[in-house]
């Protein structure tokens, strides 16, 4: 301890009180402040002093604190001190705590059993775009939930039967998914609705066609249908960066939205060896595998 006073050019004034002359005596401003009191570092008054001064200044941090017992007092070790004495406090305790974190969860069956591409599909609607008319267009985005796969169509309207009609163009297109999740959207629930309202103990009998499995995420949490969100950002980066302001007809936003390579995105790491595999895509699942189970017209 007595190395420590050494480095101090120190003095006791006419009250008994042990100083330090500080380097801007020639400043003129209050002699507390240019002379300030010199403190241990393990006294109970210097603890006391710390803690009043923390509590009138509204729980202040560690620079802050420094700073204003500086002004009249020069503690020893005052920036080690003042950090032992703060992480005492209970009231910044109760606001520094961390909060409990679980570890990762495993992922649903749906999104790990082996199933056929775009047989458990996530449903969700991007946009409004605007067309050259004036008109407005949304896309609405089947994700598949195994294989990552990604199919788009485009709808004129925020409704139910908007919705179904795109719903019967992916699976005359793709397949007839088994499962499909989607968030609380009042389009997505009028469909969901109106698809329950239909016999399918009498549908499944006569013809192949089996109930389509509709589970709805809770509306408070978004983060359930993250794995098709993901996808949903992505189609706007890429709207965003290639369209930019520009205005297109109802046909040709088709034709964009239809040349974007989405499904050719690598899922897996992509090695500089010449002797590795090419990358699995969702383009690689995407076969000839419809089952849309429509009646034909005749």
């Amino acid at each position: 301890m007595l190395n420590l006073y050494i480095k101090f050019v120190t003095f006791i004034d006419n009250d008994n009180i042990l100083r330090v002359k500080s380097k801007i005596t020639e400043r003129n401003d209050e002699g507390s402040f240019l002379y300030p009191i010199l403190l241990p570092d393990k006294c109970e008054f210097t603890k006391l002093l710390i803690r009043s001064v923390h509590k009138k200044n509204c729980h202040a941090g560690i620079q802050i604190m420094q700073s204003l017992i500086r002004e009249k007092f020069w503690i020893i070790r005052a920036r080690k001190t003042i950090k032992s004495i703060l992480n005492e406090c209970f009231i910044c305790a109760r606001f520094k705590v961390k909060s409990l974190s679980s570890g990762p969860s495993p992922l649903p069956p749906d999104r790990v059993n082996d199933c056929a591409i775009f047989e458990v599909v996530g449903i969700d609607v991007a946009g409004p775009l605007f067309l050259k008319t004036g008109e407005k267009v949304w896309i609405t985005l089947f994700t598949c939930a195994v294989y990552r796969a990604l199919h788009v169509e485009l709808v004129n309207a925020l409704s139910s039967d908007a919705f179904l009609l795109a719903l019967r163009r992916f699976i005359a297109r793709r397949r007839r998914p088994r499962i499909i999740y989607c968030d609380n959207d009042t389009n997505f629930r009028g469909a969901f609705n109106d698809l329950a309202k239909l016999d399918w103990h009498k549908i499944s009998r006569e013809t192949s066609t089996q109930k389509i499995v509709w589970k709805l995420i809770p509306p408070t949490a978004a983060w359930w249908g993250g794995w098709w969100e993901r996808l949903v950002r992505i189609i706007k980066e890429l709207l965003r960066r290639s369209l930019g302001k520009s205005l297109l007809s109802y046909e040709e936003l088709s034709t964009v939205i239809c040349e974007f390579l989405i499904n050719s995105r690598p899922l897996t790491y992509i090695s500089e060896n010449p002797q590795e595999l090419i990358p699995l895509t969702p383009a690689i699942f995407l076969i000839e595998n419809r089952c849309s189970d429509t009646t034909d017209i005749d």
